[in-house]
């Protein structure tokens, strides 16, 4: 590996240093995933810079029950391990009370329980003595701690119990436009705001960030819920091999991004120069060019979207396919009225059509019962302000049909969810689909236009 600092490229998977890593230290296959890339480029990095070696202490931070830490740890005197565990919290890497029992308990291959113990700790406030530890590591848990306050914060608390010449080796998402994307817990940094930051640290960086990309296919970024974007259903071939699907460059709304490692010393001499990430423009115009591609694929191709990716589990009481999954107390007393709900996706620039299809297997006592289908949208850097785009109150009878077809111009700006919700009544489905076409590939006639809804036998 010539460069340690750098962004994940599909080309690290061909270097014959990294692929040791990832066989005889992280011990599991190799995959083109930016998670696998953090742990090996993590391991790497401090392996060559001599801190791998039996009488080092280290101190991951968030790091959870992650596979890099077992690797890290059999070859070091002891690594601590820091994260905010908690029983109730919404990382499963971290979801227990017994934190020291837990890293214990989850070891992917023989470790020593001398050489590894868990605390529950924020990154921001590290309750260690000055100067403790020989190294610190983090594997994309420092975009989700806060805000620019935060983020400098833990970066002093790293430099207060590192000792001298200790580094402090992190990845976190890195990506191609000015504008740092900063959605609650979990920015997306450009390429200035970690400048900034990490020069307004007492850190000092080790080496400017290779920024460069080979521009290799699996090096072209798609959105990180592809999956759901051409649902197959959980019955089809393709939803386990989209499973394996490459998860290296990702997309946020039409932004690419992916992870960066940065290796920071803690030294007497507080460096004046700026980082610099070489290549960026090089990466930028090539991603950009690949963005367009994918929006012109979007332009061409019918989309199928899951119906139920935002919901809880993944599952809807109102879907008859799910009715199982509802039969304790306190989710057949789930008082959610959504029927079904979809990822947010961004769709580019043009008119969509979009068709809706319902097909009730039963309803309430009631003869006539209302539903509200929603197309519900946010800009891409301001998610927290979601607005309804579409709305529309549906009449629904026993034992019918229904299909409702949208027109919808799309702005490369926004990312759109398509939903359900009952009014009144009630609404047990059978079949929920949602297609989105684009409409210069699709001739409608006047009567598809407008709403359509038929009894059982349209959807036959």
């Amino acid at each position: 590996m010539k460069t340690l600092s750098k962004i994940c490229d599909a080309a690290d998977w061909f270097d014959p240093e990294f692929n040791n890593v990832v066989q005889f230290e992280l011990r599991e296959p190799a995959r083109f995933h930016r998670k696998q890339w953090e742990f090996a480029q993590i391991f790497l990095s401090l392996q060559k810079l001599g801190f791998l070696t039996e009488e080092k202490i280290g101190l991951s931070l968030g790091g959870g029950n992650e596979r890099v830490l077992y690797s890290l740890a059999n070859h070091i005197k002891k690594l601590i391990v820091t994260d905010l565990y908690d029983n109730s919290t919404t990382w499963d890497c971290a979801r227990t009370n017994d934190p020291n029992e837990y890293i214990k308990a989850s070891k992917p291959f023989p470790v020593d329980d001398e050489k590894i113990e868990a605390l529950r700790m924020d990154m921001r406030d590290l309750d260690f003595e000055d100067n403790s530890f020989d190294f610190c590591y983090s594997s994309c848990a420092f975009e989700h701690i806060g805000n620019y306050e935060d983020f400098l914060q833990h970066l002093n608390e790293v430099y207060r119990v590192l000792k001298n010449d200790g580094v402090y080796v992190f990845t976190t998402e890195f990506q191609f436009e000015d504008e740092t994307i900063k959605d609650p817990n979990n920015y997306i940094f450009a390429q200035n705001y970690l400048s900034n930051l990490i020069s307004k640290s007492n850190l000092n960086p080790e080496y400017n960030v290779d920024a460069s990309l080979s521009e290799h296919q699996i090096n072209k970024p798609y959105p990180t819920n592809v999956k759901n974007l051409a649902f197959c259903g959980s019955k089809n071939i393709g939803e386990s091999l989209f499973d394996n699907f490459q998860h290296l460059i990702l997309l946020r709304g039409k932004i690419p991004f992916t992870s960066v490692l940065f290796i920071l010393r803690k030294s007497t001499n507080k460096s004046a120069q700026p980082i610099e990430f070489i290549g960026f423009d090089k990466t930028k115009k090539y991603l950009l060019k690949a963005v367009l591609e994918y929006q012109n694929l979007l332009n061409e191709k019918d989309l199928y979207l899951s119906p139920f990716s935002m919901l809880p589990d993944g599952v809807s009481k109102y879907f008859l396919d799910h009715a199982g999954f509802f039969n304790s107390a306190l989710k057949e007393n789930n008082s959610d009225e959504t029927i079904f709900h979809s990822d947010y996706f961004w769709l580019g620039k043009g008119n969509r059509s979009i068709k809706i299809v319902l097909k009730v297997d039963d309803t309430s006592l009631k003869e006539v019962n209302t539903i509200q289908l929603r197309i519900h949208r946010y800009e891409t850097h301001n998610s927290t302000i979601v607005d309804c785009a579409y709305e529309k109150n549906i009449i629904v009878r026993k034992g019918t049909a229904f299909q409702e077809i949208i027109s919808l111009e799309t702005n490369d700006e926004d990312n759109y969810a398509f939903l359900a919700k009952v009014v009144s009544g009630n609404c047990i489905c059978s079949d929920i689909s949602i297609r989105i076409t684009p409409e210069t590939q699709l001739a409608l006639s006047e009567h598809e236009k407008s709403t359509v809804r038929t009894l059982e036998g349209v959807l036959s």
